[in-house]
């Protein structure tokens, strides 16, 4: 029961409701996945290093822009793309990308602060929960949260590869930016103060390609940002208090999003022999 884990980031609970083998190899057995030796850098890489860039930017020109935002922002991607200097391939595949991602986002981000008075990037928060006699923490790093002339806010998350649908926010199976939204709305988050309201949540995709991002927001059929950021913490604390109890297994892939998932520890979990068998409704793995 000690070793069941207390605090966890919102991108962990993504992993606790649709497949939570991973929560128990990471946070119960502490299973680090390792590099396979010699692998030429792929999409996750890319991925890290546009981030990187992307965030320094951000933290470095969060209260304005500067004229020439294009020319300092491949400035800084210069720096974060050294690390592939022993993969010139990859160097030569994804740089002439972050050049048209550098020239949409700083044009985007022009348009963008006009309506927008503080900028807070890459800012961490953190909530406590009430469970049994101690508590859950839950815990964020937002890559954008956005003070909005009206005293609202906006929670953005950037993407290299595909936004969350609607519906997949909406029905709780991507709860990251709701959840993200639940720890601002407690007063989770440093400057912000508790109670404050939600207007908007959004991904903001960047792939390089044509168009070389765009942004998606988030507009929920029904209901407000406020009134699924407080669903998504409802229902957080009962998959805590569920996960709390030691008779709940850690079980795997019991909730895919996508029909064909191998993750970092479905190896452990011995998925491809269950799935291949149609061992779907067993167990699958866990505790």
């Amino acid at each position: 029961m000690d070793a069941r884990p207390t605090l966890l980031s919102v991108t962990d609970i993504e992993h606790w409701l649709r497949d939570p083998y991973t929560i128990y190899a990471k946070h119960i057995l502490r299973l680090t996945p390792l590099d396979t030796v010699d692998t030429p850098p792929g999409a996750a890489d890319r991925g890290t290093v546009i981030h990187d860039a992307i965030k320094e930017f951000a933290l470095t020109f969060a209260e304005k822009l500067p004229d020439d935002a294009t020319a300092q922002l491949l400035k800084i991607g210069a720096k974060h793309f050294a690390a592939l200097e022993d993969y010139p391939e990859a160097r030569a595949f994804w740089w002439p990308r972050f050049r048209r991602i550098a020239e949409w986002l700083t044009a985007w981000e022009r348009a963008r602060r006009v309506n927008v008075t503080a900028l807070h990037a890459e800012i961490r928060g953190e909530i406590e929960i009430p469970l049994g006699h101690g508590v859950f923490r839950l815990s964020a790093r937002a890559d954008r949260i956005e003070e909005l002339a009206d005293g609202r806010y906006a929670i953005l998350d950037y993407k290299t590869g595909a936004a969350r649908t609607e519906k997949q926010v909406r029905t709780g199976l991507a709860p990251q930016l709701t959840l993200e939204a639940a720890i601002l709305r407690q007063g989770g988050f440093k400057d912000i103060a508790s109670g404050a309201s939600v207007a908007e949540i959004a991904y903001v995709t960047l792939r390089g390609v044509d168009p070389a991002g765009d942004f998606c927001p988030i507009d929920f059929k029904e209901g407000a940002p406020d009134s699924h950021a407080d669903r998504a913490l409802a229902r957080l604390m009962e998959l805590a208090a569920r996960f709390a109890n030691e008779d709940t297994p850690y079980r795997s892939l019991v909730h895919p999003m996508w029909k064909v998932h191998y993750g970092d520890y479905d190896h452990l979990a011995r998925v491809k022999e269950w799935s291949a068998t149609g061992g779907l409704a067993d167990d699958g793995g866990g505790e």
